[in-house]
C-alpha cells in the first residue's frame, strides 16, 4: 500500500511537474500578446488623432455647420480621399481584441466601425459629395465624427492607464 501511495505521489508530482510551466507560459504569453495588441492599437489611435488634428476635418466639418446656420451657405460638398488600405494594425489584430479588457473592446470595435462611417461620407462618391447638400448630412457626419473623436480618447486613456509605459 505504501508503494502504491509513494507511486500516486509521484505521479501527481510528475503532473503538476509538467503542467505549473506549461500554465505559467501560456498565462505569460496571454499577456504579452494583451500588452503588445495594446500598444499597436495605441500606436494606430494616437497616429489617427494626430492627422485629424492637424488635417482640422472635424474643424472644417464644424466650420461648415456653422456656416450653414449662419446662412453663408446653403447647399455644399465635401470629398477627401482616404487610402483604400486604412486601418492597418486594427485589421491585424481583430483576432487579439479578445484579450483585451471588455470595455476596451468595445471602444475600439466602436471607434472604428464609427469612424469608417465617417470615411465612407466623406470619401469620392459618398453622401456628402454626391450632389450639393444641405445641412442635415454635415450635422449628422460632424456628430459622428465627435463620436469618434471621444471614443478614440477613452480608450487612448484607458490604454494608458491599464500600461502606464505605453508613451
Amino acid at each position: 500500500a505504501l508503494t502504491a501511495a509513494v507511486g500516486a505521489l509521484g505521479a501527481v508530482g510528475g503532473a503538476l511537474a509538467a503542467y505549473l510551466p506549461t500554465r505559467l507560459m501560456a498565462r505569460h504569453h496571454r499577456e504579452a500578446l494583451r500588452k503588445s495588441t495594446a500598444f499597436q492599437l495605441y500606436a494606430e489611435l494616437q497616429s489617427l488623432r494626430e492627422i485629424e488634428q492637424q488635417r482640422g476635418y472635424i474643424a472644417g466639418l464644424r466650420a461648415t455647420v456653422d456656416a450653414f446656420n449662419r446662412g453663408q451657405i446653403k447647399e455644399w460638398t465635401l470629398e477627401i480621399q482616404f487610402h483604400e488600405d486604412r486601418f492597418l494594425i486594427y485589421k491585424a489584430n481583430i483576432g487579439n481584441l479578445g484579450t483585451l479588457p471588455p470595455k476596451l473592446q468595445s471602444r475600439i470595435v466602436l471607434f472604428y466601425q464609427i469612424l469608417e462611417a465617417v470615411v465612407q461620407d466623406a470619401k469620392p462618391g459618398g453622401l456628402l459629395n454626391k450632389t450639393p447638400n444641405g445641412a442635415a448630412p454635415f450635422i449628422e457626419n460632424l456628430r459622428i465624427a465627435e463620436k469618434a473623436k471621444l471614443l478614440c480618447d477613452e480608450a487612448i486613456a484607458e490604454i494608458e492607464y491599464l500600461y502606464p509605459d505605453v508613451n
